[in-house]
């Protein structure tokens, strides 16, 4: 594409003013209209079934994020809903063609167990543990960035996911210790490709899954999340999302005995019920300046920041999201050099027929120029692909096939990457 990524930037807020001013003229058009008046009718229309939003939140990784959603839309169901405790797992497996073979290798595999008890009305104690495993094969290729936690080594078996404690009531959580972060409820709008995708977000930065620098899973990370009701009733903008957390004293990833100090996430994400929705997210990892001297060596000249801009839209269907972040001192080179760049994702589905879907998008991430520490590295990838659903996206074959024009540092260009594998949660 011969666009370049100030276009991009330029591009996308575009699209964002787009969608809020359609939302504002759909919910005049609600309001004014009455079942006799064919506007009302035309802006009904666009609604989204319980269905449709249910099959969305299946997909999504972030548990916290689906119960949010789930809060914002029957609040009444959930209050009455009883105390919980649930096991839970998800098999995916995947059979890859690469230029250095073949292999078959877990794709995200987890188990883990759940619960919450009301301890008044309306307020609950809850709780989340669970564990990823790669029984199949430990290996993973340089670019599939998202499926390497931190603090994971080759020949690991078992390795934590997740595993926090909170407080929550209709409007408002509070949480403790390794969470989906607060940057990734707008990374999460693209990271929906089965066994692949994620590598521009800056949500899983430097080969790990986000957990030090508070983007992917966070680590020891005290989190808020909120629902503000800020529109009336007749409104068909759901109550905002706002989202805060803090972390201290993470490891700064590929830097031996270096450390963050504090680091502070914010994020936004504004929906409609016709499945319009866009976010804001930022990361801030602060760096002790007395240490920026040893840390040139690996590229890194300040703090840790990241930020990003997404929009998503779907339907019955139809599922189209984009993201495009800015990232400084914050991904690296296969070299574990740290750049500043800009990113880009896009992600689409569209029912084929019946239960098939097909998806497609691309994933780029650019160094700036200036950034000549990071050479010719480069992430450039299209993907396309088929889906076969058996229940909701929880339960699913795939096929993709993944064309790289990504670079190492010393101009080495990837190999393309086909994949055929299995998704399946229990319950």
């Amino acid at each position: 594409m011969g666009l370049n990524h100030k276009l991009y930037l330029s591009l996308l807020p575009a699209f964002c003013l787009l969608l809020l001013a359609y939302a504002a003229h759909a919910e005049t058009v609600t309001a004014e209209g009455s079942p006799d008046n064919p506007a009302q009718l035309s802006a009904d229309q666009f609604r989204i079934t319980e269905e449709v939003r249910d099959r969305e939140l299946s997909a999504e990784e972030d548990p916290l994020a689906q119960r949010q959603s789930e809060l914002a839309e029957t609040p009444e169901e959930i209050i009455a809903s009883p105390d919980e405790l649930r096991l839970y797992g998800s098999v995916r497996l995947r059979y890859r063609d690469t230029d250095s073979g073949t292999v078959w290798g877990d794709g995200g595999s987890r188990f883990g167990t759940s619960g919450r008890v009301q301890f008044k009305p309306k307020y609950w104690f809850f709780g989340r543990a669970e564990a990823g495993f790669n029984l199949l094969d430990t290996a993973d290729l340089l670019f599939n960035r998202g499926d390497r936690p931190a603090g994971r080594h080759f020949g690991d078996e078992v390795f934590l996911r997740l595993l926090y404690i909170g407080i929550e009531t209709p409007d408002f959580m509070l949480t403790a210790g390794k969470s989906w972060s607060t940057y990734y409820r707008v990374a999460s709008f693209t990271d929906r490709f089965q066994g692949t995708g994620a590598s521009a977000s800056g949500a899983f930065n430097a080969g790990t899954d986000g957990g030090y620098t508070g983007t992917g899973r966070a680590d020891g990370v005290i989190q808020t999340r909120g629902l503000v009701n800020a529109f009336n009733t007749t409104s068909i903008l759901q109550p905002l999302n706002l989202n805060l957390q803090v972390q201290h004293g993470q490891a700064i990833p590929k830097v031996p005995d270096k450390f963050y100090k504090t680091t502070i996430g914010l994020s936004s994400v504004l929906q409609s019920e016709h499945g319009l929705g866009i976010g804001l997210a930022y990361n801030h990892a602060n760096i002790d300046e007395s240490d920026l001297p040893s840390l040139s060596a690996n590229g890194i000249d300040g703090d840790a920041t990241a930020l990003i801009l997404g929009a998503r839209w779907f339907g019955e269907n139809w599922y189209i999201g984009s993201v495009v972040s800015r990232l400084n001192n914050h991904e690296t080179t296969e070299q574990d050099i740290y750049f500043d760049a800009t990113g880009w994702e896009v992600y689409g589905q569209y029912r084929v027929y019946k239960q098939w879907w097909g998806v497609a998008g691309w994933n780029r991430l650019t160094p700036d120029s200036s950034e000549t520490q990071a050479g010719d590295f480069d992430i450039d990838y299209s993907i396309i692909g088929l889906r076969y659903s058996f229940r909701d996206f929880s339960q699913m074959i795939f096929a993709n096939a993944r064309f790289e024009s990504s670079r190492l540092s010393d101009g080495t260009q990837a190999g393309n990457v086909y994949t055929i594998g299995v998704r399946w949660d229990l319950p």
